[in-house]
Order: structure tokens, then C-alpha cells, then sequence
């Protein structure tokens, strides 16, 4: 019998893509309102992966 792990490699990927996609979206955020060197093409991009990764988790989520 296989012991259950609490935490499966396809959750880690989730918090971590989670994490990292929410520091990108910060990262341009701050560029693009406090710096003042707007770089829209970043700041849609790391919006998009934010929102694909908060939508895979949810998936996720709802799915156990």
C-alpha cells in the first residue's frame, strides 16, 4: 500500500505558479504606476497568467 502524500505534485505546481504569476503582476504593477515607466504589454501579459493560474487552482478546488 502507497502512502497518501498530503500535498501532491500538482497542487505545489499550483501555489507556486500562484506565487510567481502574483510577484509578476506586482512587479508590473509597481512599474507601471509608481515608477512611471508604464510597460503595458508586460502588465497584460502577467494579468493574463495571474488570472490562468488563480482559474487552475479554482479548478482544482472545486474538483475534489
Amino acid at each position: 500500500m502507497k502512502p497518501t502524500s498530503i500535498l501532491s505534485k500538482g497542487t505545489i505546481f499550483h501555489y507556486v505558479f500562484l506565487s510567481l504569476a502574483t510577484l509578476g503582476l506586482s512587479f508590473s504593477l509597481i512599474n507601471y504606476f509608481i515608477s512611471g515607466k508604464p510597460n503595458t504589454a508586460l502588465l497584460i501579459i502577467m494579468t493574463c497568467l495571474f488570472v490562468a493560474s488563480l482559474a487552475a487552482w479554482f479548478r482544482t478546488y472545486l474538483s475534489k
